[in-house]
């Protein structure tokens, strides 16, 4: 019977213990604190169309031509041949951990950047300019 009261008590503290970090966790979220939204188009709302832009990219390679005659070896000179690969080295110490979070210079806080470009729109949080 005591066992049975107890294995009860324990599932009743452990609902309760995540109840409440899943409150914690999932009520911490909140709003960016600042939002900025770009509009990135070809014509039309966003503006006229800039200057032209630098030349594309070079065309794909062409056709390989005929592959020369083999040529001689030669001498390793004073080299000798290549020997084994040595053992693998022992691995450093793991650094400290880092501060972790997005930190702003001055002058910069946190906040969501939105582009809208014709493709779509993207969502970054990143520092903004204050």
């Amino acid at each position: 019977m005591i066992v049975r009261v107890a294995a009860i008590l324990g599932l009743v503290l452990a609902a309760t213990s995540g109840a409440f970090v899943a409150q914690a966790i999932g009520g911490s979220k909140t709003g960016p604190a600042k939002t900025v939204t770009v509009n990135v188009g070809p014509r039309g709302p966003t503006g006229p169309p800039g200057p032209r832009g630098r030349p594309g990219r070079p065309g794909p390679k062409g056709e390989q031509g005929d592959q020369g005659a083999k040529g001689d070896r030669g001498s390793q000179g004073d080299k000798g041949a290549k020997g084994d690969q040595g053992a693998r080295g022992v691995r450093g110490a793991t650094g400290p951990t880092g501060p972790g979070g997005l930190a702003c210079p001055g002058g910069f806080s946190p906040g969501e950047l939105v582009i809208n470009h014709p493709g779509g729109q993207v969502s970054i949080w990143t520092c903004l300019k204050d």
